[in-house]
């Protein structure tokens, strides 16, 4: 284990060390090349390539699984989310952390790609979430959150999360999207490797279209604000681009997600084509030349008023005004085309 960590923008004295550990987030200036370490996915980074893995934490993971932690004097991060505190955790409490490594990372990916995660990080999940925005909104010193979250992740996976009394809450938020795709009333139809469709129609939207067309946050509570949560997708195509269409009263409403990780560096995760890094962080430009074709020929085709939307410029935080990151096409008025159309065409990009 390594014995500190600080965390940039602590009003906190930040300890001196011989070595140290940059965990997830970017190293600042005070980097010493040849004497400390980066462990991070975001893009750039100076990770060794042995440790290299999608998430942050994941990367801790490795480093903490194959390495010794002696030496090694303080950890740092310079931001509040999931991935980034339990980058942290896991070289803090490094045993620990291997010992719930499955749940660990999980949780990890759930915040930082909308991925799924079992029970346990479901659970976990939303509670640690909770905490974090809690403890935001009450303008509680970023370090003081660190640590007292380090408290909250061991009480948590040290318990039967199954028991927990809000554990029910959570999984019913999740169940309710799982099966609208597993009772058939949300159509799931796959196009080839990398290309999936979900339809949902009239029945299923009963006139909530602001939930049907909800694209959560990046690291947001699992919540009903979204009909279809992009977790329960992830859970079934987590290495395709979804085209979620919804059908409303005068056409269907159109969104193309891509995999919830594009913005970092994953190299054990498919790769969609189209995203070139921008110089800035995490930044990226977006250009696929058969996807540009494709939305050319359906704006053509298209009868209704309205215009097929591709990104530019993405990052975790933005994508297409009116719309958000992942999302690169939108349709964001009622298109007169039918899904099944825009899905044949759509998938022969990818």
């Amino acid at each position: 284990m390594i014995p500190q960590f600080f965390v940039l923008g602590s009003s906190d004295v930040r300890p001196q060390s011989a070595k140290t550990i940059f965990a997830d987030g970017s190293a600042d200036s005070t980097y010493r090349e040849g004497v400390d370490m980066e462990l991070s996915h975001w893009i750039p980074n100076r990770t060794p390539e042995e440790f290299k893995a999608n998430t942050s934490t994941e990367i801790c993971m490795k480093f903490v699984a194959a390495h010794s932690t002696e030496g090694w004097e303080l950890a740092i991060n310079n931001h509040l989310d999931c991935d980034g505190v339990l980058s942290i955790f896991t070289l803090v409490h490094s045993e620990f952390a291997l010992k719930h490594r499955e749940t660990i990372v999980q949780i990890a990916e759930m915040g930082d790609f909308m991925g799924w995660g079992d029970r346990p990080a479901q659970v976990a999940y939303q509670a640690l979430t909770k905490f974090i925005f809690g403890a935001k909104a009450d303008k509680v010193d970023i370090r003081k959150i660190y640590e007292d979250a380090f408290e909250l992740l061991i009480r948590l996976l040290e318990s039967d999360l199954a028991q927990d009394p809000k554990a029910q809450d959570v999984y019913a938020v999740v169940d309710r999207s799982l099966e609208l795709v597993e009772s058939g009333r949300v159509r799931r139809e796959v196009f080839g490797k990398h290309f999936v469709l979900y339809h949902i129609p009239a029945d299923a939207v009963r006139g909530e279209y602001e939930r049907a067309l909800h694209i959560p946050a990046f690291n947001s509570l699992l919540t009903d604000a979204a009909l279809l949560l992009p977790q329960v997708r992830h859970k079934l195509d987590p290495d395709k681009v979804h085209l979620v269409s919804v059908e409303g009263p005068q056409g269907t409403y159109y969104d193309l997600w891509y995999p919830g990780y594009m913005w970092a560096e994953t190299p054990f995760a498919w790769r969609a084509p189209g995203f070139a890094f921008s110089g800035s962080t995490n930044g990226h430009y977006y250009g696929h030349p058969p996807l540009e074709e494709i939305v050319r020929q359906l704006q053509e085709m298209e009868t209704a008023e309205g215009t097929w939307t591709l990104a530019k410029d993405l990052s975790p935080f933005a994508s297409i005004k009116g719309r958000d990151f992942p999302v690169v096409l939108s349709f964001l008025t009622q298109s007169a085309l039918a899904p099944q159309v825009v899905a044949e065409m759509l998938a022969r990009a990818f």
